[in-house]
C-alpha cells in the first residue's frame, strides 16, 4: 500500500503602509521562487499583541496592509 506523503503549510505574512510596498517585498525577499502564493485577501489590519495579562496594540495603533502568503512543504 503506498502512502501518501504528508506535507504542512508554512505561512509569512508582510506588513506594509501599502498593497504596492508588500507585494514589492514579496518579490525581493523570493517568495514566489520559494513557492510561496498569496494565502488570503490583502487588507487593512490593526495590530495587537496577547499575553497573560491582555493585549498591547502594536504599530502605534496603526491600521497597515497585511499580506499572507503560503506554501506546503514535506512535514
Amino acid at each position: 500500500m503506498n502512502q501518501m506523503p504528508s506535507y504542512a503549510e508554512e505561512f509569512v505574512t508582510i506588513i506594509a503602509r501599502t498593497t504596492e510596498e508588500a507585494m514589492r517585498q514579496y518579490k525581493v525577499q523570493g517568495l514566489d521562487r520559494q513557492g510561496f502564493a498569496i494565502a488570503c485577501r490583502i487588507a487593512r489590519h490593526k495590530f495587537a499583541l496577547a499575553s497573560d495579562g491582555g493585549a498591547s496594540e502594536l504599530f502605534r495603533g496603526q491600521s497597515l496592509v497585511a499580506a499572507t502568503f503560503s506554501r506546503r512543504v514535506p512535514a
